[in-house]
């Protein structure tokens, strides 16, 4: 199977492109995918806040799907709250969660959270910081948006 590293990233390109993740989550493998194909465009570095929207747009039709399957109470419905709207989720499906997956799903949450304020950074340029976006900065956001999705769905496939 070749090296522990090429493993990991089979592992998770093999999950991102499966025909199962496409069909149940497809408008945010759409999003992902376009960002995806943008970083390695011979033109990248002119669209990099391209490739922070469309994570974001992602990571919103991700927490919309996951919401739309689990219908928690009184969930946020507004799209652009995607870290409530999975707090809401996971908050449902609480008693379903085995004492692994409890701690395990909430560091998710807080890692959600701090992937969506560099989403937002690679959205709007790094202005706030003013910093210049790098080639770095847009592999890290499409890659772990990939692996977020990746781990919450395998997360959520195993409930009790």
């Amino acid at each position: 199977m070749g090296q522990p590293l090429e493993r990991v990233q089979e592992t998770v390109r093999n999950y991102i492109l499966s025909d199962d993740i496409q069909r149940q989550y497809p408008l945010a493998y759409k999003k992902w995918s376009d960002a995806e194909a943008m970083l390695w465009s011979s033109d990248s570095e002119e669209k990099f806040t391209t490739v922070g929207h469309l994570c974001r747009e992602a990571f919103q039709e991700f927490a919309t799907y996951l919401v739309e399957k689990y219908q928690p109470p009184n969930v946020d419905e507004n799209k652009s709250h995607d870290v409530a709207r999975i707090k809401a989720v996971l908050a449902a499906l609480d008693p379903r969660l085995g004492e692994t997956e409890k701690p395990f799903l909430s560091a998710l949450l807080a890692y959600w959270g701090t992937l969506s304020d560099l989403i937002q950074r690679q959205e709007h340029g790094a202005q706030k910081e003013g910093e210049p976006l790098v080639w770095v900065d847009a592999r890290r956001v499409v890659f772990q948006t990939a692996i977020l999705m990746f781990e919450i769905d395998s997360s959520l496939k195993n409930l009790r």
